[in-house]
This record gives C-alpha cells, sequence and structure tokens, in this order.
C-alpha cells in the first residue's frame, strides 16, 4: 500500500473537501481523487460517501480511521528515526 495513499485518506477526514485536502497537500484535485480511488479498491471498501452535501465517512471509513492513524504515527516515528 502506498502511504500517500493514507496521507490523502486523513487529509480528506480532516478537511471534509476534497479540494481543501487537495490544497494542503499540494496536490491536485484529480491526483487525490486518484488516490482515494486506488485505496478503496486495495482494501475493497468504500471510504467515503459523496453528495451534494459535501463528502462523509462511510461505516468502513470511521472504522479505517484509527488504523489510518496509527500507520501515519508509526511512519513518521520511523523516519524521526533515519533522521
Amino acid at each position: 500500500m502506498n502511504f500517500e495513499y493514507i496521507e490523502s485518506y486523513l487529509a480528506v477526514c480532516k478537511y471534509k473537501s476534497i479540494s481543501e485536502a487537495a490544497k494542503s497537500l499540494y496536490i491536485s484535485q484529480p491526483t487525490l481523487t486518484n488516490r482515494l480511488k486506488k485505496l478503496e479498491e486495495y482494501l475493497d471498501v468504500t471510504l467515503f460517501e459523496r453528495s451534494w452535501k459535501g463528502i462523509q465517512l462511510t461505516g468502513k471509513g470511521k472504522e479505517f480511521l484509527p488504523h489510518a492513524l496509527n500507520m501515519a504515527t508509526i511512519l513518521s516515528e520511523l523516519q524521526a528515526l533515519s533522521v
């Protein structure tokens, strides 16, 4: 799994907006959408529900959140060790 997918998922969770999350990651909206699609395909679940109201986590999306946060923490700790 590509960590950029997790990073993208967490940004969308934080900003509750694909366009705002893309801006925060300094990537285009289509790139972010593609990352989310690939993550959903990899996990074989739908993480987000998209509607005119915006974007919301599905049940599986909520279930995945603590795992994604844990992965981000572990990666951050590993990166600190290599400095």
